[in-house]
């Protein structure tokens, strides 16, 4: 099983994938990945992959100046589709699936971090990959952008602070705009990498936020890798 990952940021690979990467290696997979700040050019076509991951990253969709790459990339979704074969996105993936298939990404006003209460939708109760998950999630949220949900999509997640969580295009495709992979040490390299001493954040907000989510990922951490680890092999089981 080979499936083609995407980093449009800085994220690490398979150091940082956390449980996609661990599901996917389980089930004797591989990520084959493609860097968009090592300058790798993405693929034209399918051939020689069996699905696509697009990973999250401290970027924007709306960025202009990205705006060739993230068109780029929304071809080579619609290819993924067109052949029939699963997609998966991650915070700025899923971001990117959304704009993708015509929809509106834009700021959000406020970042959201830390473990986040979300809630299934009726459609989300009865999905797939989601039917045998708590009804009420918690589950770790970075980000600053949201998106409008495309025609075509299934809300299957929804928060309180940011509505559109998580969607299915078609039966192959999942949004999440979580980062149900994560494990504390991951949050502390993206914390450190885009946070800390960053002078656009307030710090005094961001220690307090950084103190929280330690606290809680001694509550919420197991729960959640139960949760990415039963998504993610209901996923490949479409691979």
């Amino acid at each position: 099983m080979n499936i083609l990952a995407i980093m449009a940021g800085s994220m690490e690979g398979d150091r940082e994938s956390g449980q996609i990467g661990e599901a996917v290696r389980a089930r004797g997979g591989a990520l084959l990945w493609f860097y968009r700040l090592k300058g790798d050019e993405l693929p034209l076509s399918t051939e020689g992959y069996d699905a696509l991951i697009v990973f999250g990253g401290e970027v924007s969709v709306h960025d202009p100046e990205l705006k060739p790459y993230f068109d780029k990339l929304a071809g080579l979704i619609h290819r993924f589709h067109e052949a029939d074969k699963p997609i998966l996105g991650s915070c700025l993936g899923c971001q990117s699936i959304a704009y993708a298939f015509g929809a509106k990404v834009r700021p959000q006003g406020v970042l959201e971090y830390g473990f986040t209460p979300l809630s299934l939708t009726d459609a989300g109760r009865e999905d797939p990959l989601l039917k045998d998950m708590p009804a009420q999630p918690v589950l770790f949220e970075m980000h600053s952008d949201t998106f409008e949900l495309p025609e075509e999509a299934t809300l299957l997640m929804s928060g309180d602070q940011v509505t559109h969580q998580a969607f299915r295009i078609g039966e192959k495709i999942y949004g999440f705009q979580c980062h149900f992979e994560v494990t504390p040490e991951i949050v502390d390299t993206w914390t450190r990498r885009e946070l800390i001493d960053n002078p656009a954040k307030d710090q005094h907000e961001i220690a307090r936020l950084v103190e929280k989510v330690t606290v809680d990922f001694e509550q919420h951490q197991q729960a959640q890798t139960e949760f990415a680890l039963s998504v993610m092999n209901a996923w490949l089981d479409r691979v």
